[in-house]
């Protein structure tokens, strides 16, 4: 009646491992993802106060060097597998009501996802291998 139970345990283990393969590799990619939505929202605030801080109405490189202040904070800080870490191209737009002047920085990046490459999980779960994802910040010129 006592049977050879050798192996048992390698079975159970390769039924599990996918599962915890999943739900691993999508903590992962999603703690990335939140990650780079921070980036971007820090880059957006460096942004503004950038423009805040200097004399926007009399500065020539108005809004070109706040841009450039944008994109080199996510190049250096933005956490990507292979993909490009470019943003796409930031705004910065100034608007007034009220007659108190406001300057509004929006960045967006698309982030691939770490399954993005699998074709068969994204036709698979309708899952799609980008996101886009946004970070904007509105100062009040004083």
């Amino acid at each position: 009646m006592i049977k050879n139970q050798r192996g048992g345990a390698a079975v159970e283990f390769a039924l599990v491992l996918p599962l915890l393969a999943i739900i691993l590799f999508g903590t992962i990619d999603f703690s990335l993802l939140f990650y780079n939505k921070q980036v971007l929202s820090n880059a957006s605030r460096e942004g503004a106060r950038s423009a805040i801080v200097e004399d926007h109405q009399n500065a020539t490189g108005f809004p070109n060097d706040q841009i450039n202040i944008i994109k080199n904070y996510c190049s250096n800080r933005l956490v990507t597998f292979g993909s490009s870490n470019s943003v796409n191209t930031p705004t910065i737009l100034s608007s007034t009501i009220s007659g108190e002047v406001y300057l509004t920085a929006t960045v967006t990046y698309d982030y691939q996802h770490l399954f993005g490459p699998f074709d068969f999980l994204t036709s698979t779960f309708g899952i799609s291998p980008t996101t886009t994802i946004t970070g904007q910040t509105i100062m009040r010129s004083e």
